[in-house]
């Protein structure tokens, strides 16, 4: 019997191929649009993959910079072993929340931020500590600037409507707010609060 071997036109969910990236940013982008979340600023801002990361989804850099997605990454690898998959346009709503604080950084150099995250945007000093009554995500819980991205991660996913679960956590809401905060002034093209 002559060997046969199944081959798939998708390449594999721990594979990010330029294709795969170019339907997940349009996808977020319009999210961001639809939302009042967009400004001719982010057009500025360049999405690439690259080939290789030890263990990053993504990463942005720069003002206004570049979000960097590897094809290839240790963290994919990881995710599949334990039997996860993270969403590329998880990591793409995310890198977009750093893109949108290097260009609008009056959204994030403000006493509200600092009210509202427990810090400077670009404290790493912490220490924080994960709770899931003020973090949405173990990630978030590592620093303001990463509590705010995964915040602006989940409003563009939940189409800024906030999640019948989360309606008991008042700090939670309160960061959403703050994000529902910036859609509207941006909309109207204002800076800052």
């Amino acid at each position: 019997m002559p060997f046969s071997c199944k081959t798939s036109r998708k390449p594999p969910r721990n594979y990010v191929s330029l294709r795969r990236l170019t339907v997940a940013n349009a996808k977020v982008t319009r999210e961001m649009s639809r939302l009042g979340l967009w400004s001719d600023g982010l057009c500025e801002v360049g999405v690439y993959l690259v080939p290789v990361s030890h263990y990053c989804y993504g990463w942005h850099q720069g003002t206004p910079g570049a979000i960097s997605i590897p094809a290839v990454s240790l963290a994919y690898l990881d995710d599949r072993r334990n039997g996860r998959q993270t969403r590329l346009t998880d990591i793409l709503r995310h890198e977009w929340a750093h893109a949108l604080a290097a260009v609008h950084p009056d959204f994030v150099r403000c006493p509200q931020f600092v009210r509202t995250f427990g810090g400077e945007y670009d404290d790493k000093q912490g220490p924080w500590e994960y709770s899931p009554e003020r973090h949405l995500t173990w990630y978030a819980s590592t620093s303001p600037s990463e509590d705010f991205a995964e915040t602006f991660h989940f409003y563009l996913r939940h189409k800024g409507r906030l999640p019948v679960r989360l309606t008991d956590r008042s700090i939670l809401i309160r960061k959403w707010r703050y994000i529902d905060r910036i859609a509207r002034r941006m909309a109207v093209g204002r800076e800052g609060f």
